[in-house]
């Protein structure tokens, strides 16, 4: 299948793309690095009237950095943060979900924001995203404003943006002293999609978990003990609450158990390598 046809705008500036969006609002659709937006184009899932591509913009700030944050733009890509020098000790999270998206020629073109406006509940930086309390900076011709991203995801490829809005920039906090942080994932092979993923940030007496794949939404959740054994019982109660099902790739009791099993083991390496910083 073809996608349907569009007018194609291609601007040099950031205030053209606000000026695109304003203009034709619903209809048209922002192009970065195109990894899940060309595919719903040929499959007719999206069918914007403009589209809009961002990649000739020349006033673009690819990346911003303080003591506590990093800031990547919207044209900035998922390998670019992977290579990045010191992406392992500022962003030890970012940097080890990376590598298990898709392959490295997708990461090559693929932005790091564009993998967060798709906002599939089985991707990995909108959960580790999640898992850091992450921001992002959305801008309208007439105003611009800071989400969290809780607030950001609200559903399987939906999320608050408006359809006059372009996200900028995200805010990914750095690494703080004292904490350990550790991601897994399973999929049927590597590049796949994952069956389940988890992100697990420890620090003293707290522990955030994060699990994504298992529903519809991807769930965090915050406990405020450092016992293994109660951890142990706290997953157990957690699985029941999330809305799971069985669907074409694996049973709603698999999917508790792997909860169980490899959300455990991802709580645990967190909580070893806090010990060791």
């Amino acid at each position: 299948m073809k996608p349907a046809s569009f007018d194609l705008l291609q601007p040099e500036s950031w205030q053209e793309v606000l000026n695109g969006l304003n203009d034709y609002g619903d209809d048209a659709q922002i192009l970065a690095g195109g990894q899940s937006l060309i595919a719903m184009l040929n499959m007719r899932i999206a069918k914007p009237k403009i589209l809009i591509d961002i990649n000739s913009i020349k006033d673009d700030v690819p990346i911003i950095e303080n003591k506590s944050n990093v800031e990547v733009s919207a044209l900035f890509r998922q390998l670019q943060l992977e290579n990045r020098a010191l992406t392992k000790d500022e962003l030890p999270l970012i940097s080890e979900c990376l590598p298990y998206i898709g392959h490295q020629q997708h990461r090559a073109r693929g932005t790091v924001i564009g993998s967060l406006c798709h906002a599939d509940p089985s991707s990995e930086l909108p959960l580790c995203f999640i898992a850091l309390k992450g921001q992002l900076k959305l801008k309208s011709l007439f105003s611009q404003r800071i989400v969290n991203a809780e607030d950001f995801f609200v559903g399987p490829l939906l999320t608050s943006r408006n359809n006059n809005e372009v996200i900028k920039s995200v805010i990914i906090p750095k690494a703080k002293e004292k904490t350990g942080y550790a991601f897994k994932e399973i999929s049927e092979k590597h590049g796949d999609f994952a069956l389940a993923s988890f992100a697990a940030i420890a620090s003293h007496n707290h522990v955030r978990f994060v699990v994504g794949g298992i529903s519809d939404k991807i769930t965090a959740i915050d406990w405020l003990t450092e016992d293994l054994n109660e951890i142990e019982d706290l997953i157990n109660d957690f699985v029941w609450d999330l809305n799971t099902s069985t669907d074409q790739y694996t049973s709603e009791r698999y999917k508790r158990d792997i909860v169980r099993d490899l959300g455990f083991k991802t709580i645990k390496t967190a909580m070893n390598r806090k010990n060791k910083s």
